[in-house]
């Protein structure tokens, strides 16, 4: 099968999907017999099956290798739930793929014996950053530069959380007109209950460090498959840092979003996110505190491969008169691009049309970093 063509795993193994009949049920031992005879007593004693386990995602993810998703666990009380495969390979013709774990089940709640419905994504695209600016930030910026997610470990480029994770590729992976290969990984889906409750249930990836070997080991597979792999694999080996706390709410309007003194939201009943707050990274975010409703979205990225993915798109002039660098403001995202301190640092704003947003925060984060202000006096207000 090529690499490009997109083919459907069988579903993965039910618990319960043996043979009912009695003569179902002799064929199978008798074949079992066969089988230990020809591994040896060793595998009976160890008391594991000989046949191979699923494997997902290009190869880099075995059956009941650690987060739920992958175990019977996905499943709940559904002893006939299944899980399926589905993927198409990068190749070096085409160094573009995707790969997802859907996972799906019915049952009966021994609860209060409502009818219950689960089904789960765990998904991975491995391709290079688009070309368009508005797809490009809303990609990256609005999908994994959030207040809940925090660097990767051991210096990768990328950020992760419990729920999924992005990753820029080593340069061997950029496109012939310069632009980074990113990997992003996303858990999602739903539970319902009963004729009418459903509540977002993402798949279980097990928190973010075992988010963030699933996204590297499909990294690695992938870069394998497009032929651009470094000599040595790609690895995490250190716990996740600079996690963020529990989003802190808001009754009134505040002259201190995300702890940023100046950046004023004029709403009420808001929950305000910070999370990385490093030379490489700082995010914050501001959501409605009932509904989720994003007001304000910032990001600073100055760690070198990570920026990278906004190389090209920040224009060529000011972002508006008397600011450094280059940059653009628009109605649903603004990006500013400046030397700080000896590197370019990009500064990010989404959900928020207003600049001033843009320029207490670039303005603050600068001043974190040592460097002159982005904004001239008067724009941050």
């Amino acid at each position: 099968m090529s690499g490009t063509d997109e083919a459907t795993a069988a579903p993965g193994r039910l618990r319960r999907a043996l043979p009912r009949s009695r003569r179902g049920r002799l064929l199978l031992v008798g074949a079992l017999v066969l089988v230990l005879a020809g591994t040896g007593l060793g595998t009976w004693a160890a008391d594991t099956w000989p046949w191979p386990k699923d494997r997902y995602c290009w190869g880099a993810w075995e059956q009941d290798s650690g987060p739920d998703f992958l175990g019977d666990e996905a499943f709940g009380d559904d002893e006939d739930g299944t899980r399926t495969g589905t993927e198409t390979a990068p190749t070096r013709e085409r160094p573009a793929g995707r790969c997802e774990v859907a996972i799906a089940g019915d049952y009966t709640s021994s609860h209060d014996g409502d009818s219950v419905s689960i089904g789960q994504q765990v998904s991975v695209e491995f391709g290079p950053a688009p070309k368009a600016v508005q797809a490009r930030l809303a990609m990256v910026h609005d999908g994994f530069l959030g207040g809940d997610m925090a660097p990767l470990p051991d210096g990768l480029p990328g950020m992760v959380n419990g729920r999924g994770g992005l990753l820029v590729l080593p340069e061997s992976c950029d496109t012939r007109d310069g632009r980074p290969t990113v990997v992003t990984l996303q858990a999602s889906g739903t539970y319902s209950s009963g004729p009418s409750y459903t509540q977002d249930d993402p798949a279980d990836l097990g928190g973010a460090r075992q988010a963030a070997e699933l996204l590297v080991a499909a990294a690695n597979r992938g870069m394998a498959a497009a032929g651009c792999a470094p000599d040595e694999p790609l690895r995490v080996s250190s716990p996740v840092y600079d996690l963020p706390g529990e989003p802190e709410r808001v009754f009134r309007t505040s002259d201190d979003v995300c702890g940023i003194r100046g950046l004023r939201l004029d709403v009420e009943d808001v929950a305000d996110r910070t999370g990385a707050f490093t030379a490489d990274l700082q995010v914050c975010s501001v959501r409605g505190d009932s509904n989720g409703v994003p007001y304000l979205e910032l990001a600073m990225v100055a760690k070198p491969r990570l920026a990278a993915v906004f190389d090209g798109i920040a224009g060529e002039r000011p972002a508006a008169r008397g600011w450094r660098g280059t940059g653009t403001i628009g109605e649903k995202h603004a990006i500013v691009r400046a030397d700080c301190a000896g590197r370019p640092v990009t500064f990010l704003m989404g959900a928020s049309s207003d600049p001033g947003h843009l320029a207490v925060f670039a303005n603050a984060a600068a001043a974190r970093l040592g460097c002159a202000p982005i904004a001239p006096e008067g724009a941050a207000r």
